[in-house]
This record gives structure tokens, sequence and C-alpha cells, in this order.
């Protein structure tokens, strides 16, 4: 059975800066292509959040990673996944 997922604002905010990103710099069909994977990786993460594997940058926390661009971090209990913040992998790992 999958967990319930909840999106943090700073997951939320996060987000929002990589949709601008994607916005001026990819085409309409790359964006789509984009956010059916990421769909695809909250679903997986949902079905068995212990699949990912344990950040070495954030303690407590599974990374996914869903692009070669961009790393989903969450943590997740019984009930829940909490997205904590989808991660441009271009950025600086110390603003983590």
């Amino acid at each position: 059975m999958a967990l319930n997922v909840i999106w943090t604002e700073e997951a939320k905010n996060s987000l929002s800066d990589i949709i601008l990103y994607l916005e001026e710099n990819w085409t309409e069909r790359e964006i789509r292509k984009f956010f059916v994977r990421l769909e695809e990786c909250v679903e997986l993460i949902a079905l068995n959040p212990q699949r990912a594997k344990d950040s070495l940058r954030k303690p407590n926390t599974k990374e996914f990673q869903h692009s070669v661009n961009t790393t989903i971090f969450y943590q997740y209990d019984e009930v829940n996944v909490v997205i904590l913040k989808v991660w441009a992998n271009a950025q600086n790992p110390d603003s983590l």
C-alpha cells in the first residue's frame, strides 16, 4: 500500500525554482517528460520508500535520483512520505 505524500514548503519552493529554469531553457516536450518522470518517482517512493539510498549529505534522509539533473530528498514513517526538497544537482551541495 502506498504511503501518503506530503510536500514541505521547501520542496515546493525548490521545485518552483526548477520550473522557472526549465521554462526558460527547455522545450515544452522536455518539461512534460520531466513532470511525468517526477510523478513516477514520487509514486515509486510512496510504494516503497526504503528503496532509495540513505543520504550522506542530509542525515536521516533518503535520496532518490529523479534524473541526472535532479534528486528528490525525503523522509518517511509508517504512514507518510515527506518530500523535503527537489534538488538541482548542479547547485552547490553546501547549500543543502
